[in-house]
């Protein structure tokens, strides 16, 4: 006997439960991550994944036990990749202050608007959510790590000149997640008269002549 087709709107099938667990909860991971992107953390709920995916909600509580720890995970998946993505692209320089050069270009592009709203939703909500915040604080020590050992090359290389990478990482990243809020109010406020006092402000940081970076 032919089997009957499945009806419109119907829960989901068995078979959607059938992948191996790690494989599982990276495909969920995917789907809220790519929600936060577009909507907002907030958005970011165990039924909107579940819906994405054609699961039951109860399988990604599972995989998630508190809403907190979903958004955290769908955050950090977001900043891994987009930091990944940046610094491979940065990192075809030939020199220490081109491989800069590209990552400050990055990180200040109009373009990155979405990753920029990410963060600043991100920041906002960790004051209510510990899981969030334990991810954010660790995404931008992993940020700043990353950018301390591409300064310390360029010691070592005497390309950039100052005593402490990590210091100087530090304080760069933060001019940069201060230029992050253009992103929320480009419509009202005109924000390319800041671009290049992030990029003065490096200069100086690293020990550079102004004009290398702009």
């Amino acid at each position: 006997m032919p089997s009957r087709p499945a009806a419109v709107g119907a829960d989901p099938t068995p078979t959607a439960r059938r992948k191996p667990p790690e494989a599982r909860r990276a495909e969920m991971i995917t789907a809220a991550s790519a929600l936060a992107l577009s909507e907002g953390l907030d958005r970011v709920t165990a039924r909107r994944v579940a819906d994405t995916l054609g699961v039951f909600p109860g399988l990604v509580s599972h995989y998630f036990g508190t809403a907190d720890d979903l958004v955290a995970a769908a955050f950090g998946h977001a900043a891994a990749q987009e930091r990944d993505e940046l610094f491979a692209r940065a990192e075809r320089g030939l020199t220490a202050k081109s491989r800069m050069r590209r990552l400050l270009a990055q990180w200040l592009a109009p373009d990155r608007d979405a990753l920029s709203l990410l963060w600043l939703d991100a920041w906002q909500a960790s004051r209510r959510r510990p899981a969030l915040l334990a991810e954010v604080s660790r995404q931008m020590e992993l940020d700043t790590g990353r950018l301390a050992a591409l300064i310390e090359a360029g010691v070592s290389d005497g390309q950039f000149h100052t005593r402490s990478p990590s210091r100087s990482a530090l304080r760069i990243m933060a001019m940069v997640d201060g230029f992050s809020v253009q992103a929320a109010v480009r419509t009202t406020i005109d924000y390319d008269d800041v671009r290049p006092m992030v990029l003065r402000g490096a200069e100086r940081e690293l020990g550079l002549a102004d004009g290398t970076f702009v």
